[in-house]
């Protein structure tokens, strides 16, 4: 699936209060910010049947095909 949650991230139990959007962007770096906007971009199209998750990872895998250089 497309929108697989990080492994270094905690469970949502174990968290104690929802993170705010402002709290977000304070404190997480410029490449985690880009993650995080790609990956609810990805969600929100999925959950509003955009696409599907099978249908990203086809398009993901077709342009890592593409642009991987080959030896």
């Amino acid at each position: 699936m497309a929108t697989h949650p990080r492994s270094s991230q905690k469970p949502a139990a174990a968290r104690t209060h929802e993170m705010s959007f402002e709290e977000a962007m304070q404190t997480l770096s410029r490449d985690d910010r880009f993650r995080a906007t790609v990956y609810a971009m990805n969600t929100l199209l999925v959950q509003k049947g955009v696409y599907s998750p099978e249908e990203f990872e086809q398009q993901f895998s077709q342009f890592a095909s593409k642009n991987i250089p080959t030896t």
